[in-house]
């Protein structure tokens, strides 16, 4: 089969066809951010141009309800072919809420949500992927089932998990995304870390504070108590665990003893157990301070991600197709702005090395990646061999979740490198559908980890709100 660049012919000739048309599309995501799972409008823009990339059905809907049309929706979903292998190429289309800026290399805030962790550029590079594999097994009269999926909430960590309740993931055999970063380029897997996200609220008594404060029942007190507790706690958890918290409703005004007051957990840990161990524990300081305000509360889970089961056979598939395709070529221009960003960020002198800039591909594939974070495309791993490929798109260095990340997710810094990862995934995603012995080797590793099924790794009381 005729290959150009490291692609399919089929697939190249698509992407030099269409490049300008997806650039737009992640433009347009990116200037009009909505937060995770309430992703109407950049669902119904991706959606549009699946139906006219070659998925002229696919579906606008809304995980967690099933895999039906929904008129509020915020997912993509679109198939092509049938029969066996199963192979999903899965995106990403939320926001984070404050971190609007403008695609320039300085701080100029937008009012409201951005995409600061580029979310935008996974949209693109899994639909530019699925597009031309689609188109590619049309020409090549390829066998086997394309799934497209564009999810909705990986930020609130219940995007992936609502659409695997769906049954989204349960008959693939393969699922693979790209995330940009400030690294280079890499398929090496992640194990990221176990999240488990609860709220807790407190129910007291209200009074005047002035007046009579000796009738209230502070349940804010109850929520500082709490707080206070927690950070006490920090001392004797594992260096790899993680507490952070927001206080949701503090009362509402300063003159009256709150009778409510809320605050929202996120519990991070390198495994289920130390995880639910850790859950527990910040449970107690939340007893403990009702006990000590003589206050109610009431908490549960609202999510929580699961731990991450890597595929080193996949990762490696991917990492030597990576090594075919040619590596993001910048223009001077953007060159320049990235190195504006650099000393507007950094506030130091700009290296003269491009690469300690914005990084190329990584020359060598090192092996299983722990880090700090987490995603929910952890939830995909306990049904099928699945691959998490990381950076590119930003510059190095340069912080998730931040404005930096939103200025370059709307230009061709990271569209650039959203386009170059969409064809790894479609160039890999093509050679699996070609040789049932790349499949076999992931599936051979997948059932050696012995991955608990699903349901039990969920089998934890939720709030009714979560799901």
């Amino acid at each position: 089969m005729e290959k150009i660049d490291g692609l399919n012919k089929w697939i190249k000739e698509w992407y030099d066809e269409n490049e300008a048309d997806l650039d737009n599309m992640m433009h347009t995501i990116w200037s009009n951010p909505e937060v995770g799972l309430n992703n109407k409008f950049a669902a119904e823009t991706a959606a549009a141009f699946a139906r006219t990339h070659g998925f002229p059905d696919a579906m606008l809907m809304r995980a967690g309800q099933g895999i039906v049309p929904s008129d509020n929706p915020n997912t993509v979903f679109a198939t092509y072919g049938s029969g066996k292998p199963v192979i999903a190429i899965v995106g990403e289309l939320d926001a984070l809420p404050n971190l609007g800026n403008k695609d320039v290399p300085y701080r100029d805030p937008v009012e409201g949500p951005g995409h600061g962790c580029g979310h935008n550029l996974i949209a693109g590079s899994c639909m530019g992927a699925a597009c031309a594999l689609r188109y590619a097994m049309e020409k090549e009269g390829i066998k086997g089932t394309l799934k497209l999926v564009e999810a909705p909430g990986e930020e609130v960590g219940r995007g992936k998990s609502l659409l695997a309740f769906d049954g989204m993931w349960e008959d693939c055999d393969m699922a693979i995304m790209w995330h940009p970063g400030s690294e280079a380029f890499n398929t090496e897997p992640q194990l990221g870390l176990v999240i488990m996200a609860a709220t807790y609220e407190f129910h007291g008594k209200s009074a005047h504070a002035a007046g009579q404060p000796w009738e209230g029942r502070s349940s804010l007190d109850a929520v500082q108590l709490m707080n206070t507790g927690c950070e006490y706690l920090r001392e004797h958890i594992l260096p790899t665990c993680r507490l952070h918290y927001q206080i949701t409703n503090g009362g509402g005004a300063p003159n009256i003893v709150p009778d409510y007051a809320s605050v929202k957990y996120f519990c991070r840990a390198p495994s289920t157990e130390v995880a639910q161990d850790l859950f527990e524990r910040v449970n107690k300081c939340a007893k403990g301070a009702a006990y000590m305000t003589d206050t109610t509360v009431d908490y549960g889970l609202i999510f929580m991600i699961p731990y991450f089961y890597v595929n080193i056979p996949l990762s490696e598939h991917l990492y030597r197709v990576a090594q075919e395709i040619p590596e993001v070529d910048y223009t001077e221009e953007e060159v320049a702005w990235a190195k504006d960003l650099y000393k507007n960020f950094f506030e130091k002198d700009v290296p003269d090395d491009v690469e300690q800039i914005l990084p190329s591909q990584k020359k060598e594939f090192e092996g299983i990646n722990p880090i700090l974070t987490c995603t929910d495309a952890s939830d995909m791993s306990y049904f099928c061999p699945t691959a998490h490929l990381h950076g590119g798109g930003s510059l190095l260095g340069t912080p998730g979740h931040h404005w930096t990340i939103t200025a370059c997710a709307g230009t061709q810094i990271g569209m650039k490198a959203a386009v170059r990862a969409g064809k790894v995934l479609a160039e890999g995603a093509l050679e699996a559908f070609q040789d049932e012995k790349i499949i076999e080797k992931m599936w051979e590793d997948f059932k050696s980890q012995n991955i608990p099924k699903y349901s039990d790794v969920y089998d934890v009381p939720m709030k009714p709100e979560a799901f």
